[in-house]
């Protein structure tokens, strides 16, 4: 399957810096974040960001426009995704529902990975039914955008 869209759950510096990460190899990027001035945070963070990404070199496509932020929930988008990069606060409660509610509403072979630096992913997927197994932790280096480097 080739990855073409990736949902980013999440826009703060993490989340925020893999979108522009995913947006500069040409990639459709769907980002949700419930907090207050999300969005505007996004915009800022990526034009900021964005002649950095010129000069390291820009994949085929690559362009601020492929991002669209779906507002506070990804939920309604989860069908068009085709891999998911989730950046929610380190708290095994927050990551448990939201990567039950991810589980549920993706294809079963989409992979749904946490930048979670010290939880692991056994931990919170408790509510995924449809298919666990390809929840896995993806901690970046930082910042993702210039550092494009995985543990996993």
């Amino acid at each position: 399957m080739a990855i073409r869209t990736v949902g980013v759950i999440g826009t703060g510096v993490i989340g925020s810096s893999w979108a522009s990460l995913f947006l500069s190899h040409g990639l459709r990027v769907l980002v949700s974040d419930p907090a207050p001035n999300a969005e505007k945070q996004l915009d800022k963070f990526l034009k900021s960001r964005w002649p950095t990404m010129e000069k390291i070199g820009l994949g085929p496509g690559a362009s601020l426009s492929n991002c669209t932020f779906v507002g506070g929930s990804m939920d309604a988008h989860f069908a068009k995704l085709d891999f998911v990069q989730e950046n929610a606060p380190e708290k095994v409660d927050i990551k448990t529902k939201l990567i039950g509610e991810i589980d549920a509403g993706t294809r079963p072979d989409v992979v749904i990975a946490s930048s979670s630096s010290g939880i692991p992913s056994s931990q919170f997927i408790s509510k995924c039914n449809k298919n666990p197994g390809r929840v896995l932790i993806g901690h970046p280096f930082n910042p993702p955008h210039l550092m494009p480097l995985v543990e996993v």
